[in-house]
């Protein structure tokens, strides 16, 4: 029997809200990292196997069209933003609490694509139904 959880479904239509105020994304991917630790590996002068555990943050990559309306100064002179993407389609929901925009926006004048932004913070909840 096939389940109707939305396990096993992705894509569609996603939704982006940042302070309470909803955006569009690009129709390009939006990648989540959902960890906050990173685990190296290497090799002692024997050979024998060491392993590096980092924290980090979690993050969520994304592209914006132009003209969804952010001032990019703004929001990268907040000090804290509660941003939710919900997976409208999936019936899934990603939750950044006290989290901020970092990196560089640029904007594709030929796509009208922003890119360079992602979303950090060390709160992160992944809610389903």
């Amino acid at each position: 029997m096939a389940s109707d959880s939305g396990d096993n479904s992705f894509g569609g239509r996603i939704s982006i809200s940042i302070g309470g105020t909803r955006y569009a994304p690009s129709d390009a991917d939006i990648t989540i990292d959902p960890t906050n630790i990173s685990v190296d590996a290497k090799a002692n002068q024997d050979g024998s196997a060491c392993y590096m555990a980092k924290p980090k943050l979690f993050a969520a990559e994304i592209k914006f069209r132009d003209n969804s309306g952010i001032s990019w100064n703004d929001q990268l002179r907040a000090l804290s933003i509660d941003a939710t993407i919900s997976e409208d389609d999936n019936n899934r929901t990603h939750i950044f609490t006290s989290a901020r925009f970092t990196g560089e926006p640029k904007v594709n004048l030929s796509t009208g694509e922003v890119d360079g932004m992602k979303i950090e913070g060390s709160q992160y909840q992944k809610l389903k139904g």
